[in-house]
C-alpha cells in the first residue's frame, strides 16, 4: 500500500506513514486463519505492555522484540488510545478539520470524509479501516480519528503497538467492535509455530490495501498524474 502511494504521487502521505514506521504493518501479507484468530481473541490478555494469548497449546507472548521482528514496530512514542484526545493540548478538532477540507472557504463541523482533500481522505481510510478498524460508518470521523490523523501529519511519533493492543482489547470486550488485525494475528500465529495444518485459510485479498479501484469507488479521477474529485476543477482541490 505504501509503495502504491509513491507510484501514484502521494509522496507526502507516503513519507508520513514511513516516519511512523507503519510501512511493514500496512503491507503485511500472507494467509489468514479466521478460526485461529477467534481463538487468539478468546484467550487474549494485555498486561505490563505485553500481549498474551494461546492457540492449540502454544503460548504466545508478544513482547517488544516480537513486534519488531514480525511487523517492524517499536514500543516508542506517544500512547494514543481510541477516543483519547486530552493528551493533545494544542489540538482543536474543528480547526484541524477545516485545514483538511477541499474548499478552504467553507467552514464545517461535519466530520464526513467526503469533504476532505485527497491526501487526508486516504489517511482517513488508513486510520478507520486498518490502524483502528471499526465495523461500520467509516465515512464519519470521530474526534479520536482526527487526533491520530493530526499526529501522523505532524510527525509526532506514536507507539502503535500500544494503540493496536488497546484496540484489540476493546474488540474482545465490545460486541460492536469488529475483530481487527486478522493479518497481523495470523502472522503472529505463524511466528510462534502454531500448527495450522487443516485449518481454514483465506488470502489477504484487499485487506490493508488501497488501490486504483478504491479511488474510483470514492469518485476520484486521475487527470495526468493527479487524482481529483470527479466533477471538481483542480483549483478547488
Amino acid at each position: 500500500m505504501v509503495s502504491w502511494l509513491r507510484v501514484e504521487n502521494f509522496g507526502t502521505l507516503e513519507q508520513h506513514l514511513k516516519y511512523q514506521k507503519l510501512k511493514t504493518f500496512l503491507e503485511l501479507s500472507g494467509k489468514i486463519y479466521p478460526n485461529l484468530v477467534k481463538v487468539f481473541y478468546a484467550y487474549l490478555k494485555f498486561n505490563n505492555y505485553i500481549l498474551k494469548s494461546s492457540a492449540k497449546g502454544v503460548d504466545m507472548e508478544i513482547t517488544r522484540q516480537t513486534w519488531k521482528d514480525v511487523v517492524g514496530l517499536r514500543q516508542k512514542g506517544v500512547q494514543v488510545l481510541k477516543g483519547e484526545t486530552t493528551i493533545v493540548d494544542e489540538f482543536n478538532k474543528v480547526q484541524y478539520l477545516n485545514q483538511c477540507v477541499r474548499n478552504q472557504g467553507e467552514q464545517t463541523r461535519n466530520f464526513h470524509v467526503g469533504k476532505l482533500c485527497v491526501d487526508e481522505r486516504l489517511l482517513a481510510i488508513v486510520v478507520t479501516k486498518i490502524i483502528m478498524l471499526r465495523g461500520s460508518n467509516h465515512a464519519t470521523l470521530n474526534e479520536g480519528d482526527l487526533v491520530v490523523m493530526y499526529y501522523i501529519q505532524n510527525s509526532v511519533v506514536v507507539d502503535w503497538t500500544y494503540t493496536i493492543c488497546d484496540h484489540m482489547m476493546k474488540a474482545k470486550r465490545l460486541i460492536d467492535f469488529k475483530l481487527s488485525y486478522v493479518i497481523l494475528i495470523s502472522n503472529f500465529i505463524e511466528h510462534f509455530g502454531v500448527n495450522v495444518e487443516g485449518e481454514l485459510e483465506d488470502s489477504t485479498g484487499l485487506l490493508n490495501h488501497v488501490s486504483t479501484l478504491n479511488m474510483h469507488i470514492m469518485r476520484f479521477s486521475k487527470v495526468g498524474n493527479t487524482w481529483l474529485v470527479e466533477g471538481e476543477q483542480t483549483a478547488n482541490i
